[in-house]
C-alpha cells in the first residue's frame, strides 16, 4: 500500500521546504501586517512559546514513524476500501495537488469541528490561546492535536491512495495558507471570501466571544464552512484573541502542555461543568 503521507518520503520537505517557505511567508506578513504586532514583549513571549511547541512536537517524530507504519500494515491486512493507484495514473501533476489540497481542507475542517466539541476542546484550547496571533500560531499546537489530525489523515488520504509528491506538495500549500490565515493582516477576499478562507475570517475565530467559538472552522477553504453551516460573516466584536476564559493561559508552556489532562480530569470529576466550547452545532449563515 504506498501511502502518500509517509513522513520518511516527505521528511526532507517537511524539514526544509515547509519551514523555509513558513518562514518567508510569515516574515513578509510581519513587515506588510504591521512590526508592532511582534515586537512587544508579551508578544514575542507569546511566539517564543509557539516555537516551543512545534520543537517539542518533533521529538516523538521517531513513534509517528512507527505508528503510521503500523496503520498502514494494519490497514492493508484487514482489507480496509481504499482506491486502486491506477486511478492517478493519468492525472496531471497539478490536478492531482489541487486534489490533495481540497481532500486535506477536508478532513482538517471536520478534525477542527470535532475539536471544538467537548472533549476536543482541552486539546484545541492551546493553539486558541495565543493572545497575539500570527503566522507563528499555526505551530502552536499540542501534541494530541497532532495524532488527532494524523488520525484523520491517515483514513482519508490513506484511502486515497494519492502518490506521494502531489500529496507532499498540498501539504506546502496548506501549511504556507495556515501561516497567511494567521498573520496580523486584516484582509478580506470580496467576492471570494466564501470560498478561500482570509485573515479576517479566521482571525475572528480566534476571538474569546460566544460568536466565534464554533465558527470559521475551515483552514483555507472557506466554502466547507458554507456548505456545512458554520460560515459567520466577521462583524466586530469587543474580544480580545485568547482562551483567557476558558482558564487557559497564554505563555506558560509547562502549564499549555498539561492543560487537556487537567481539564479532562475536572470534566470526569464534574461532569456536568461547563466548558468554553460546547459542541460544534451549525450556525446560521450571516451576508458579509
Amino acid at each position: 500500500m504506498e501511502f502518500s503521507l509517509d513522513p520518511m518520503r516527505l521528511w526532507g520537505l517537511l524539514s526544509f521546504n515547509v519551514i523555509v517557505g513558513t518562514v518567508a511567508v510569515t516574515l513578509l506578513v510581519a513587515l506588510v501586517g504591521g512590526v508592532r504586532a511582534w515586537v512587544s514583549r508579551n508578544a514575542l513571549a507569546n511566539s517564543g512559546v509557539s516555537v516551543l511547541f512545534w520543537l517539542t512536537n518533533l521529538l516523538p517524530l521517531p513513534w509517528l514513524v512507527l505508528a503510521t507504519a503500523g496503520f498502514m500494515m494494519a490497514y492493508e491486512a484487514l482489507g480496509l476500501p481504499r482506491l486502486p493507484s491506477s486511478v492517478w495514473e493519468d492525472v496531471p501533476f497539478v490536478l492531482l495537488v489541487v486534489i490533495a489540497f481540497v481532500a486535506k481542507e477536508f478532513w482538517l475542517y471536520w478534525s477542527h469541528r470535532w475539536l471544538h466539541s467537548r472533549w476536543g476542546w482541552p486539546i484545541h484550547g492551546i493553539h486558541h490561546s495565543d493572545t497575539h496571533v500570527n503566522g507563528l500560531t499555526q505551530w502552536r499546537v499540542h501534541l494530541l492535536e497532532a495524532v488527532v489530525m494524523r488520525l484523520f489523515a491517515l483514513v482519508m488520504i490513506g484511502w486515497m491512495g494519492l502518490p506521494p509528491a502531489p500529496a507532499a506538495a498540498s501539504t506546502l500549500a496548506v501549511l504556507v495558507h495556515a501561516a497567511y490565515v494567521h498573520s496580523p493582516l486584516d484582509w478580506d477576499h470580496g467576492p471570494l471570501r466564501m470560498v478561500i478562507a482570509s485573515p479576517r475570517f479566521h482571525r475572528w475565530h480566534h476571538l474569546d466571544a460566544e460568536p466565534a467559538y464554533n465558527a470559521n472552522l475551515a483552514n483555507a477553504l472557506s466554502i466547507y464552512d458554507w456548505l456545512f453551516g458554520t460560515y459567520r460573516a466577521p462583524e466586530h466584536l469587543d474580544a480580545p484573541m485568547e482562551a483567557k476564559s476558558a482558564g487557559v493561559p497564554d505563555t506558560d508552556f509547562v502549564a499549555l502542555w498539561m492543560y487537556p489532562f487537567r481539564e479532562w480530569a475536572r470534566m470526569i470529576r464534574e461532569p456536568t461543568g461547563g466548558e468554553r466550547a460546547p459542541e460544534a452545532t451549525p450556525t446560521p449563515l450571516e451576508e458579509a
